[in-house]
């Protein structure tokens, strides 16, 4: 007896939100994801932050559904983000092989979305840690600039302007969908719980993202100090200014008050 083939699932960050409202839908959800209504043969299941996840669907189908939701795309991204897997049904119980093939009892659609859940947020991890390791290789010259040379290499506009790169990393990661969440139909299928578990074990869901809170916290404090040194420099150039206008005028007194009586002129 042959195996069915597997279905195909891809998940996509396409940009930072997602507007659903009024997306031809399957069904009505009370959830996000949201199930789209689409041609027989495949699934898709469109996310308030920005991602889609299909399932079964051939690339042709995948391009006219990411062409039907780009005007709803807030920030889109240049390149779009993905995570791919391969799902069977028939399993005796929910379940990840060790190759990696996710296998499912069947294709309810809420199976599914548990599945597209995973997949959506581990791709928007993957866009997180490329946006923080960014951030800190923007850090990086600074800091190592500080500890081999003891001070602030670049202008206070270079500076201020790397630093701004890393505030803006860390505050869109931030804003980003809570990767430890679970999803919403778990409410309504608790059954699914031991799937989703194995799901975020699988795809390292829990220590990825306290690894990205390890990064925001390096950045946040990195950024926090060089800026204090920053203002102290700008302090320090102030007090240098002040200093040199306080001699001005007592040289211009000493001349109109002392020497030029002393002189007769």
């Amino acid at each position: 007896m042959t195996a069915a083939p597997h279905l195909r699932a891809r998940a996509l960050l396409l940009g930072e939100r997602l507007d659903h409202r009024g997306l031809p839908r399957e069904g009505a959800p009370t959830f996000d994801p949201v199930p789209l209504a689409t041609p027989e043969g495949f699934t898709a299941f469109a996310f308030r932050w920005g991602a889609v996840v299909f399932i079964g669907a051939n690339p042709a189908q995948e391009a006219a559904v990411v062409e039907m939701l780009k005007p709803r795309l807030t920030n889109a991204l240049a390149k779009p983000i993905e995570e791919v897997a391969q799902i069977a049904d028939g399993a005796e119980q929910d379940g990840v092989d060790p190759d990696g093939v996710i296998r499912l009892r069947d294709l309810s659609v809420a199976r599914l979305a548990v599945v597209a859940d995973a997949l959506a947020k581990s791709a928007a991890l993957a866009h997180q840690e490329l946006l923080l390791a960014e951030a800190l290789d923007r850090l990086e010259p600074i800091v190592t600039t500080l500890r081999t040379e003891g001070r602030l290499a670049a202008s206070s506009r270079a500076l201020h302007r790397q630093i701004g790169h890393a505030l803006a990393a860390r505050s869109r990661t931030t804003a980003r969908v809570e990767a430890e969440d679970k999803p919403e139909l778990l409410w309504d299928h608790p059954s699914l719980e031991r799937l989703h578990a194995r799901l975020a074990d699988e795809y390292e869901l829990k220590e990825r993202s306290a690894a990205l809170d390890r990064k925001l916290t390096l950045i946040s404090d990195t950024t926090e100090g060089v800026l204090s040194l920053i203002q102290g420099r700008r302090a320090m150039g102030l007090e240098i200014a002040v200093v040199v206008l306080v001699g001005i005028e007592v040289v211009f007194s000493v001349w109109h008050y002392v020497l030029i009586p002393l002189l007769g002129l």
